[in-house]
């Protein structure tokens, strides 16, 4: 994950803390012999004018309450241990702590809490509550772009919205399926086409592994300095090695659950090699204007160029020009004169 979500975006988690509220009443009632409040007066107060009129919360909420009355002592204790767990998404991402899913619960209660729990997250969007958390997001953000691959680009609020993806998958975690905490604004490719209802929690073989928590502060850089030039199929095109910079178990996570490095070398570097090897030549046309330049002047040039892609930041898949023109800059620095003649030879034709 390339860069981080604010976490003041998640600070209108009141629906969330109603619902978990609202199920602890529920099971206290029933461990206590007493009735369930009846509607609406389970709502938390403060809520309750908001909710009052949320007919199929209420329906769901009496469905859950029939399923809890069939559960033992013990198994009510473990759906509410199960629901904290499931919500400490901090804490689970670094693996400092393990939940149970919704399948490990007693048979009776799983319907009930996956369509209450994924009724209130689509209540999210009538309440207002989606669209605000991504105005946060958005106009928070110096990059407007996926923060999971940084080459889709997120439309301003009043588009058709970004995908909300549910970092934790609802299938499995459903307590979480409200809570802001685990939805993330996601592209559309990212979401619908590589992180699906994956488990980022757990590999393919069912193994704990560590994941990026999309609100706590990061920034990772991919770099391509230990590339080699030439080395593609082509002859021409780099044998691209991507590289995140920190390294750590997170990015491997990142990489397995987004196909990072693949499509960065098949979507963008592949492709685009030639055509920034041209912009460039542009550049230098008119920014120097040198019709011979010497070696000094062209390693000069593509520092300049590089250090001004910098400035452009994660806009859409350009954020990889940079670490393209750092790593041309790094061969010609140590004397490789094959990646030298070439750099003068795009330079030289673009000069008439």
């Amino acid at each position: 994950m390339l860069f981080s979500y604010p976490i003041t975006a998640t600070a209108e988690n009141w629906l969330h803390e109603c619902l978990c509220t609202m199920v602890q009443t529920i099971h206290d009632s029933h461990d206590a012999g007493q009735a369930v409040p009846a509607w609406p007066g389970i709502i938390p107060a403060p809520h309750r004018d908001k909710l009052r009129t949320r007919t199929g919360l209420r329906k769901l909420l009496q469905q859950y309450s029939v399923a809890v009355r069939k559960l033992s002592v013990l198994e009510r204790q473990q759906v509410l241990t199960c629901l904290a767990q499931q919500n400490r998404i901090a804490d689970l991402v670094t693996c400092a702590t393990d939940c149970e899913s919704l399948s490990d619960l007693p048979g009776v209660i799983q319907v009930p809490i996956a369509d209450l729990f994924g009724f209130a997250f689509e209540l999210l969007t009538g309440l207002g509550v989606r669209d605000r958390h991504y105005y946060m997001i958005y106009t928070a953000a110096s990059n407007r772009v996926c923060p999971f691959c940084g080459c889709e680009s997120f439309d301003a609020p009043g588009a058709p919205r970004e995908d909300l993806d549910h970092y934790l998958s609802k299938s499995r975690y459903p307590f979480a399926a409200a809570n802001l905490r685990n939805l993330a604004p996601m592209g559309k490719k990212c979401n619908e086409r590589y992180k699906l209802g994956q488990d980022i929690l757990r590999d393919i073989a069912g193994v704990r592994r560590r994941s990026f928590d999309p609100y706590a502060k990061r920034h990772i850089k991919v770099t391509l300095d230990n590339s080699v030039p030439f080395g593609g199929a082509d002859g021409q095109t780099p044998a691209w090695q991507i590289d995140f910079d920190p390294d750590s178990e997170e990015c491997t996570t990142w990489d397995d659950v987004f196909h990072i490095r693949e499509r960065i070398k098949r979507d963008v570097l592949d492709p685009s090699f030639r055509q920034w090897l041209g912009n460039f030549a542009a550049w230098f046309k008119k920014r120097r204007g040198i019709a011979d330049p010497g070696d000094a002047e062209v390693l000069d040039a593509i520092r300049t160029y590089a250090e001004d892609l910098i400035l452009m930041g994660l806009t859409a898949c350009e954020f990889l020009r940079a670490p393209v023109f750092q790593m041309l800059h790094r061969y010609c620095a140590s004397g490789d004169q094959r990646v030298l003649a070439l750099m003068k030879n795009v330079v030289t034709m673009a000069v008439p």
